[in-house]
C-alpha cells in the first residue's frame, strides 16, 4: 500500500488533535498556548524523523540512492567508482643536438591545458625527440587533438618553443565515475550475476576501465568459443580507443585484480586464445531531415536528440532504424513535424564499426 509522508501542517494537526481528544477539559488549544507549542516541536522532530526514514529508504534502491550510497552499494557487489585519470601523449620536441629537456618541464595547449614531460630527452643528432608528456589535472578536459602544437611554459635554451603532439593526440584522461555509469553498472552486475567468463562479463569488466562509457561483447566472433570486445571513450578527443588503450584493455580482461575484493579475476585460460579486442572505426549516420519549423534552435534539438539516440542504439552489429531516428527528432523540442529525406533504409554498422553522428542537412518541411 502506498504512503504518503505528511507534511509539517498536517503532522501539527494530528497531534492537536489528539491532544484535544485525549484532555477533553483543556477545550480548543489557544495560538499560544503551551501544548499548542509543544505540539509544533513535536511535530516537527517528527517531520525531521519522516525525512531521514524517507533518504534511507531511497539508498535502498540503486535507481533512488545519491551518491554516497552509490558507492556503498557498489562495494557490496565487488564495484568501485571509477576515479579521474591523467590524459597522456606524445609528440615531437626540435632543437639543438644534445640540448637536454628536463624531466617536468610544463607544456601548455591553446585551450590553457597544462601538461609536464614524462622524463630527461635529448634532442637528437637530427635536431629532433620524441617526447611523452602527462596532464597536471586529472579528466577529460585534458584531452586533445592529434598535431596540435604545445608550447613550453618556461623557455628552455636551444629548444624550439613549440612540440608537435602525434597522430594519436592526447588521450586517457576521464573524470571521476559518473553517478549514472556507476549505477548502471550496479544493475547490470544485479541483473547478469558474473559466470566466469560469460559474455556479459566482457561488458562489465571493459567498463570498469576508466574513461569506457559503452562497451560490447560479440560471441562466436571468428566461430564457435572465440569473442570479441568493442569499446569507446566518449570523453576522448576521439571516441576510437588507440592502439595503446586497446593494450590495456586486452590485458586488464585478460586478468586484473578485482577493485573491491582484491582477488584476481579474468577470462579463462581457455578462452584466451580466441579473445579478439576490436579495431573499430566510424560509421557515420548523414542525414537530410525537412523539418519545421526549420530554425537553428529547433536544429540544434534535432542533432542532440539524434547523437543521444545512436549512443543508445549504436555500435557494432547494430542497426540503428529510421523509426528511432524519427522518433528522436520528434523528441527534439519545437519540433512540429519532419520528414526524413535520406537515408531512405535502416543503418546497419558491421562488428568493427559504431555509428556516429556525420552531416545533418535542414531542408523546409513542406
Amino acid at each position: 500500500m502506498p504512503f504518503s509522508r505528511p507534511t509539517i501542517t498536517e503532522i501539527t494537526d494530528r497531534i492537536v488533535t489528539d491532544i484535544e481528544t485525549r484532555l477533553p477539559e483543556v477545550g480548543s488549544l489557544l495560538r499560544r498556548s503551551v501544548l499548542k507549542v509543544l505540539a509544533r516541536v513535536f511535530a516537527g522532530a517528527i517531520h525531521l524523523a519522516y525525512g531521514n526514514i524517507a533518504y534511507e529508504a531511497n539508498q535502498i534502491f540503486v535507481l533512488t540512492a545519491d551518491t554516497n550510497g552509490l558507492d556503498k552499494q557498489a562495494t557490496e557487489y565487488g564495484k568501485v567508482r571509477s576515479a579521474a585519470t591523467y590524459a597522456t601523449g606524445s609528440g615531437t620536441a626540435t632543437g639543438t643536438a644534445a640540448t637536454v629537456i628536463p624531466s617536468g618541464s610544463g607544456l601548455r595547449s591553446g585551450q590553457g591545458n597544462l601538461y609536464i614531460t614524462d622524463e630527461d630527452y635529448t634532442i637528437e643528432p637530427g635536431g629532433s625527440v620524441a617526447v611523452s608528456f602527462t596532464a597536471v589535472t586529472a579528466g577529460e578536459d585534458s584531452n586533445d587533438d592529434p598535431s596540435i602544437e604545445l608550447t613550453f611554459v618556461s623557455p628552455i635554451a636551444g629548444v624550439d618553443t613549440a612540440v608537435t603532439v602525434d597522430s594519436d593526440g592526447i588521450g586517457g584522461g576521464a573524470d571521476e565515475e559518473t553517478d549514472d555509469h556507476l549505477s548502471e553498472r550496479i544493475l547490470s552486475r544485479k541483473r547478469l550475476a558474473p559466470h566466469g567468463g560469460a559474455y556479459d562479463d566482457y561488458t562489465k569488466w571493459a567498463k570498469e576501465v576508466s574513461g569506457v562509457t559503452r562497451a560490447w561483447t560479440i560471441p562466436s566472433y571468428m566461430g564457435n568459443g572465440t569473442v570479441a570486445l568493442g569499446f569507446v571513450r566518449d570523453g576522448d578527443a576521439s571516441i576510437l580507443p588507440n592502439a595503446t588503450q586497446r593494450a590495456a584493455m586486452l590485458a586488464y580482461v585478460t586478468e586484473h585484480e578485482d577493485p573491491s575484493t582484491g582477488e584476481t579475476v579474468g577470462i579463462p585460460v581457455t578462452a584466451l586464445p580466441g579473445f579478439t579486442v576490436l579495431t573499430l572505426t566510424e560509421l557515420e549516420v548523414a542525414l537530410t531531415v525537412a523539418l519545421y519549423p526549420n530554425t537553428v534552435a529547433v536544429q540544434n534539438q534535432v542533432l542532440l536528440e539524434v547523437a543521444n539516440a545512436l549512443l543508445s542504439d549504436g555500435g557494432p552489429g547494430q542497426t540503428v532504424y529510421l523509426s528511432r531516428i524519427s522518433e528522436a527528432i520528434s523528441a527534439a523540442l519545437g519540433e512540429e513535424r519532419h520528414a526524413i529525406v535520406s537515408p531512405v533504409t535502416d543503418v546497419a554498422a558491421s562488428y568493427t564499426q559504431v555509428h556516429v553522428l556525420g552531416t545533418v542537412t535542414f531542408q523546409d518541411y513542406t
